[in-house]
């Protein structure tokens, strides 16, 4: 695993996952992620940074499905 993974967990919530090592499930109640900085660039394609590794990758989501990942570039 190179980039950051980005799943939705059985309980309907998100699962994010670092090759650093950090991991994080979504809190029902939190309005945020605690360990990852998310954000949208465009309608379906967001930029995940880890805190933990300083980490970078580009999420495109798209309805219904997954989505694919790519290690984001500057």
């Amino acid at each position: 695993m190179d980039e950051i993974t980005m799943m939705p967990d059985p309980s309907g919530r998100w699962l994010m996952m670092c090759s650093c090592g950090a991991t994080e499930i979504r809190a029902d109640s939190g309005p945020a992620w605690r360990d990852f900085d998310l954000h949208q660039e465009g309608p379906n394609l967001y930029r995940v940074t880890c805190k933990a590794c300083g980490k970078v990758t580009a999420h495109h989501m798209r309805e219904g499905s997954r989505g694919t990942a790519a290690t984001a570039t500057a």
